[in-house]
């Protein structure tokens, strides 16, 4: 039987990965990365030079991500030597909640030279904070109408969510507002630059948008009509329609498409799918109750479940968020990796730089040799991971970091193994929220860069869990699970399959690793996480000295 294969591109924060993979066993042929070129866009606008006032802004440039595409995609046909008639179909994942405004022919709104220079026309990454007032208003309002909206999103609107940044458009830009024809996740946008029209995402549209993916519904008139009487009739006004839930397929890939990808016209085009929630099949995960860490520039933790509760804090549970039938379970940590490499660029000193350089590795690699000669809490040094603010369980984007413990003598492995620790204790938090709420976690399993990369921080998590932590066998795990996605939406009738265990169990490898915890540490570990619990209690309620400090910040603005 002649070989069949499918391409996954995992659109991330900083960059996109594309997989070739062969059906037959999972093997990935080819893989190609390419980095944005813009990046992250946080204090200017490009070509303009508009400075972006006040803190918590994430921009990105739309030509970057077809830049990948048209990259990676062709490169790894190439380099695989495979006949494009014999790739089926392709499959897009993408950070979320990250939002493209975008014109009547589907043309981002910053493209125009009209709103070139503003900056609610460029597309907001997922990690885009400066919606924090609107989602306290979101939240503030559903509770005074006494309203179930958020029942399933952890009772809090956020600052990442889809209506809190229209709302913060319509506020603070509303010609901006005015002249969109229409908002999209960038994973829909995506899609819709492969097959020629918009087709959502019943995945991204549930996770961030508040859509019923049972009831197949928005929030009512009424609710919208509560944020802003301009919102009442937003879903037809922006045509946030057609939306397809997950595994459909939104298309055959357009002729223009075709040419620039080096595929065939009409190759299969499955609907979007969230960077993190489509990672778990990719890390063999089809059954219910085994959570997945993503783990990369920030963290997310996804599991699927057969019954909904809805858990204080957590980003939300929804119907057919993962695969089909299943609730999906998220919560999720605003900067891992950043945090990590945010202290790195900012306060190592340029001996450590030096010693590296020496040794020819990589800083953090250094770091995480001289940390990892530490005992649990021989340096006196803990530290709040909300550098980023704090996502899940208390949802609250304006809280801020924090040491406590630094001395004189105090120095930099001792500061980034604190930190270390810190992202452990915040996802730790969250395990034992799920377990406060009766939602039982029979398995634990990590994927991403950082899972990867550092033995030492995989070790720290399951001695601060106190349990064994499995590695994906894979880099690339959400990029082989749109691979699978794309497989099972092309059916076996094109070469694929028809449901997602069987293409699991033929295109996912064991784990490669796991970590399994020591038993003195866990011990150690438990006294120190009471002091960081403490810390996050006292700091993270309402009237926080970090949030008052937040308003000092603006009132210098």
């Amino acid at each position: 039987m002649e070989e069949r294969y499918t391409i996954g591109c995992d659109f991330g924060t900083l960059s996109m990965r594309a997989v070739l993979v062969r059906l037959r066993d999972g093997e990935v042929v080819a893989e190609e990365t390419f980095d944005y070129p813009h990046g992250v866009i946080t204090g200017q606008l490009p070509e303009s030079g508009v400075l972006l006032s006040g803190p918590g802004w994430a921009l990105q440039d739309p030509d970057d991500y077809l830049q990948a595409l048209e990259h990676c995609v062709p490169t790894v046909v190439k380099e695989s030597g495979v006949d494009p008639a014999a790739i089926i179909a392709m499959g897009v994942d993408f950070t979320t909640c990250t939002v493209v405004p975008l014109d009547e022919k589907l043309v981002p709104l910053c493209k125009n030279p009209r709103f070139r220079d503003r900056p609610h026309a460029w597309i907001k990454l997922w990690k885009n904070h400066t919606a924090g007032p609107e989602a306290n208003d979101i939240t503030r309002i559903v509770a005074q109408k006494g309203w179930h909206t958020l029942d399933d999103y952890g009772f809090r609107a956020s600052s990442e969510w889809f209506f809190s940044k229209i709302l913060e458009i319509i506020r603070k830009d509303e010609d901006t507002y005015r002249q969109t024809y229409t908002y999209s996740e960038a994973g829909d946008y995506i899609v819709s630059q492969l097959v020629g029209k918009m087709v959502r995402s019943g995945v991204l549209a549930a996770a961030k948008g508040l859509y019923d993916n049972v009831n197949n519904r928005y929030p009512d008139k009424e609710f919208f009509r509560a944020l802003d009487p301009r919102m009442e009739n937003i879903v037809e006004e922006k045509h946030l329609d057609n939306i397809q839930q997950v595994g459909s397929v939104a298309g055959g890939l357009t002729a223009s498409m075709a040419g620039r990808l080096g595929l065939k016209e009409g190759t299969t085009i499955c609907v979007a799918h969230a960077d993190a929630g489509c990672a778990l099949p990719g890390a063999g995960l089809v059954q219910p109750n085994e959570m997945l860490f993503v783990m990369g520039t920030s963290t997310c933790h996804m599991m699927m479940a057969e019954t909904k509760e809805q858990i204080p804090g957590m980003f939300g549970v929804y119907y057919n968020g993962i695969l089909p039938g299943y609730y999906a379970y998220e919560a999720g940590q605003g900067a891992v990796g950043d945090i990590f490499d945010w202290f790195c660029r900012r306060f190592v000193p340029q001996s450590y730089y030096e010693e590296a350089d020496q040794r020819g590795i990589a800083i953090q690699k250094l770091l995480d040799e001289k940390a990892a000669k530490l005992k649990v809490g021989e340096s006196g040094v803990i530290a709040l991971d909300w550098m980023n603010g704090n996502r899940c369980i208390l949802q609250n984007s304006e809280l801020t970091g924090l040491f406590m413990g630094l001395t004189l003598s105090t120095t930099a492995e001792e500061v980034y193994r604190a930190l270390l620790e810190a992202t452990a204790f915040g996802t730790k938090v969250i395990m034992d929220q799920f377990a406060a709420y009766h939602v039982p976690v029979k398995g634990v399993y990590a994927c991403g860069g950082l899972a990867h990369k550092s033995p030492v921080v995989m070790q720290i998590y399951a001695d601060v869990l106190g349990l064994p932590i499995k590695v994906s066998a894979v880099k690339q795990t959400s990029a082989l699970s749109t691979s699978i996605f794309a497989a099972v939406a092309a059916g076996s009738a094109k070469g694929g399959y028809d449901d997602y265990a069987t293409a699991v169990s033929r295109m996912v490898k064991p784990p490669k690793r796991e970590y399994f915890p020591i038993p003195e540490n866990v011990e150690r570990y438990q006294k120190l996480f009471a002091i960081y619990r403490e810390m996050h209690d006292l700091l993270g309620k309402e009237g926080s000295p970090m949030l008052r400090l937040r308003e000092l910040q603006r009132e210098c603005l």
